[in-house]
């Protein structure tokens, strides 16, 4: 399972590159490299050489490569002083027989359609994880893609949540980019969307959930009912 749930986070990855025409794609590694976009941009699906490490670090220290990369535990490679560590994920699944698919669906989660949803969307979730998304990577998936829907969290004309559910080719849902912004925390946003997300997936026959979760966030995954099977962990190669 802990395989699967890599594949979904790493082929979603995939899948925007190509959409946005930035997938660096070979048999030692992918990545994307976004000019405007902090998101998705980063290295991963590495292969475990050491001789490959020293390629990569070679090619972000000359920008031609993105500076940040996720690696998935355990690794075989060395970890030196050239990695700054960043944070780790658990890699989570659920049993979508364990979700009610008549759970109340929230009148405030509107899905994103246009370009200024997609504004809307890129802006929340740039404030909620503090780091820059730009709303022409998210149109683009709006525009073209079937398997990746988005949602907003709306309250009264203000956008306060967001979030992403991906259906990849094996047939599992991928939950990717909850977030509430500050003013907005304590209200159960996030909360309402993962439901909201979980029952879209239950409604297309869809048999297993996964997420990436951070320390914090584990436990309250925990009570939705995902069970954790492995770490990732994203790191900056510095220049």
């Amino acid at each position: 399972m802990n395989r699967q749930i890599i594949n979904n986070l790493y082929e979603f990855w995939k899948q925007i590159g190509k959409l946005n025409n930035r997938l660096v794609e070979t048999k030692k590694y992918s990545a994307v490299s976004m000019d405007s976009s902090d998101w998705p941009n980063r290295i991963f699906d590495l292969q475990k050489d050491n001789e490959v490490v020293e390629e990569i670090k070679a090619l972000s220290k000359k920008n031609e490569l993105p500076e940040i990369i996720t690696l998935t535990k355990p690794y075989d490679i060395n970890i030196d002083s050239d990695f700054d560590f960043m944070f780790r994920q658990k890699n989570m699944a659920l049993n979508l027989d364990l979700v009610s698919k008549h759970t109340m669906q929230n009148s405030k989660i509107k899905r994103v359609r246009t370009e200024t949803d997609s504004i809307y969307f890129a802006k929340t979730a740039s404030e909620s994880f503090g780091y820059l998304v730009d709303h022409n990577v998210i149109l683009e998936i709006v525009k073209n893609s079937k398997n990746i829907r988005l949602y907003t969290y709306q309250e009264e004309i203000e956008c306060l949540g967001c979030g992403i559910v991906f259906f990849d080719s094996r047939n599992i849902a991928g939950l990717h980019m909850i977030g509430t912004l500050p003013r907005g925390r304590g209200k159960g946003i996030g909360k309402s969307m993962t439901e909201y997300l979980l029952v879209e997936a239950k409604k297309n026959n869809i048999k297993t959930c996964v997420l990436h979760a951070s320390l914090m966030g584990e436990p309250i995954y925990a009570k939705f009912g995902f069970k954790s099977f492995g770490e990732i962990e994203t790191y900056r190669i510095l220049k």
